[in-house]
Parts: structure tokens; sequence; C-alpha cells
């Protein structure tokens, strides 16, 4: 089967081959780019394909036979790229958490007297994950003779974070200008945790509009399309039951006619509409509290499930409340 999926990866990747490769070494997946590739397309075809049969045994309708090939694909594609670009920013945020702490033990070995070799091996701490591996590295080519700046401007190879690439950048930099190196490593991890700092405070002050967006497509908005939708279907049955005749002699009788829209159809609507928003809702709270629409795509079904039972609870009392109710 991976043999199959490497000859289907090597047939249709092309050009891919460079961008594949570097997404898979940013989320850290450790796969032959060929057989990596080769494997989603033979999932997607194989799901495009039971969605589409599913899809034609319900509604018996080509058209939207098609429309489902598309949208599975489309979906398919789209997952997979947010899968590994949130396991790419997860790595990512946790270089940067613990960049800080590495640069202040390197520096605390560095003024301690020990070899900047041993200084840069020392300071490679387990906790430090992935960058523990890339300090190592760095210190062993410092001990083969490397120098310090170009041992380090490899550090931030495999790893999708602007906060690292500039800060190597900046250290390098300022060694190239004839800085210490103990001094410049403290007073960039220092920069680094305010600047840390500075964005926890900020999205603490807009967590207030998060919370706005989350009552406002999750609770304010299947109230009022269950309040509406419950209006209809009680408007429907109205119109369909009052005829009012007037007493002039003569007069043709007056019927309500009934609507064109059929209740199905509201309460269909109201649905789309509720999975529409609870989408764009995660989206925009994850962008405001992350600021990175991404991680919102966890939140979807949360808002989902949460938006539907507001919808249908709401209903049933509304149901409930005016059943009584008689013309």
């Amino acid at each position: 089967m991976l043999n199959i999926n490497h000859k289907v990866g090597r047939m249709f990747i092309g050009r891919s081959l460079t961008s594949v490769k570097q997404r898979l070494s940013y989320a850290d997946i450790h796969y032959d780019p060929y057989t990596w590739f080769g494997l989603n397309i033979n999932l997607a075809i194989l799901i495009t394909a039971g969605v589409t049969a599913l899809v034609y045994l319900i509604t018996s309708n080509i058209f939207y036979s098609i429309i489902s090939v598309v949208l599975t694909a489309v979906v398919y594609y789209l997952a997979v790229s947010t899968i590994l670009s949130i396991l790419s920013d997860q790595r990512a945020r946790f270089v940067e958490q613990t960049l800080p702490d590495a640069l202040l033990l390197m520096a605390s070995n560095l003024r301690s007297g020990i070899p900047t070799d041993e200084a840069i091996i020392l300071s490679s701490r387990p906790e430090f994950g992935f960058l523990a591996d890339k300090i190592k590295e760095a210190g062993r080519r410092v001990a083969t003779g490397e120098t310090f700046a170009n041992a380090f401007k490899r550090i931030p190879e495999n790893v999708d974070s602007q906060i690292l690439n500039k800060t190597i950048a900046l250290i390098v930099e300022g060694l190239e200008s004839g800085g210490e190196i103990a001094t410049l490593l403290e007073e960039t991890a220092t920069d680094i945790r305010d600047n840390d700092i500075l964005q926890r405070e900020v999205r603490s002050v807009i967590l207030v509009y998060a919370l706005f967006i989350f009552i406002a497509a999750v609770v304010t908005a299947p109230i009022l399309y269950a309040i509406s939708t419950h209006l209809a279907q009680a408007l429907s049955r109205l119109s369909t039951a009052i005829s009012v005749a007037f007493i002039t002699k003569g007069t043709p009788t007056l019927k309500i006619a009934p609507s064109d829209i059929s209740p199905e159809f509201m309460l269909v609507f109201a649905y789309v509409n509720l999975i529409v928003t609870a989408v764009f809702g995660s989206l925009m709270v994850a962008l405001i509290t992350r600021g990175n629409e991404k991680y919102g795509i966890r939140y979807i079904p949360i808002f989902i499930a949460i938006s539907i039972g507001i919808f249908l609870l709401v209903r049933y009392l509304v149901g409930g409340f005016f059943g009584s109710i008689r013309i």
C-alpha cells in the first residue's frame, strides 16, 4: 500500500515537492513527501467517491452529486492544510515560549567562564524539546570550528517562527557588529519576554469582543431564528384557515393565501444559517484571541452543537408556551 501511495505521489506531486517537504518539516512530520502526497490523493478520492455515492442515493440528483464532489475535495484539502498549519504553529509557539529561558541559560553559562561550545551544548535542556536539539547541533558546529554566527543561523531551520528568525538575525547582527555574546543573549531574552507579556495584556483587553461575538453567533442568533421559524409556521397554518367574508351582498369572499415559502424551507434555511454563523463566529473568536483564525477550527463543532441545541430548546419552549392558543 505504501508503494502504491509513493507511486501516486511521484505521478502528481510535480512542482509541489519543495512545498510539501517544507510543510512536513515545519509540522515535525517525518514522512516521505511522495508517500504523504500519494496517500492524501488516494484518501481524497475514496472519501469523495463515498460521499458522492451517498448523496446520490439520498437525493437521486446528479447536480447535487457533482456539487458534493467539488465540496468534498475542497473540504478535504482545507482540512489537511489546516492540520499541518496548526501543528506547525503549535511547534513554533512552543519554541517561542522556551527560547528566552534557553538564551538566558546560555548567557549564564558563558558568564561563568565555560567555553562557547560547551556553554551552548549545556543549554540544551530536555524541557526545551525540539529547540534543545537545534541548540545542541549549533554547539557541535561551534566545537568543530564553525563561527558562532554561522552556527546560530541554522537554528531557525524547519521552524516556521518569525520571532525565532528575527531573534537569531538580531543576535547574529549584533555579533558581527562587535557586541558581547552574553549581553546580546540576555537583552534579547528580556525583549522576547516583554513582548509576550504585552501580547497577553492585549488579548485580555480584547476578550470582551470575543465574548460579544460568541453571544451574538451562538446564543442570540439561535433564539431569533427559533422564534421567527415558529412564527412563520404559525402564520402559514393561520393563512390556510382564515377567510374574511364581507357583509355586503354579492361581495366575493377574501381569503388570505398561504405564502409560497414553506415552513420546511424556513427550517432548513435557519439550520444552514446557524451553521454558517457558528463557523465564522468561531474563526473570528480565534482571530481575536489567538491572532490566527486557524485555531478556530477546533471550536467549530462546539459552536455548532451549542447553537443547534439552543435553537431546538427555544423552539420547544415557544411551541409549548403558545401551543394552547387556538384560532
